[in-house]
């Protein structure tokens, strides 16, 4: 028992010092990639870029609170 207490312990100070998410981990900037995908024609048959693709494509987070990403962040 004490080494799952011990493991909980190690787990919340590893996390507490963690970075936040990048932030292309988000739905806008992933919808954008996706927009950018059709644009390039990439994988055309089976793909994104497909005749009546139905699929998500490359979005597989959240929306994100706040402002809409843009080029010029950082």
């Amino acid at each position: 028992m004490a080494g799952v207490a011990v493991s909980g312990v190690l787990f919340v100070i590893i996390r507490s010092f963690a970075r936040p998410p990048p932030k292309t981990m988000n739905a806008q900037y992933q919808a954008m990639t996706n927009e950018y995908l059709r644009a390039q024609k990439t994988e055309p048959i089976t793909g994104v870029s497909s005749e009546g693709y139905k699929g998500k494509g490359m979005i597989q987070s959240k929306p994100r609170k706040g402002p809409p990403p843009s080029d010029d962040d950082e």
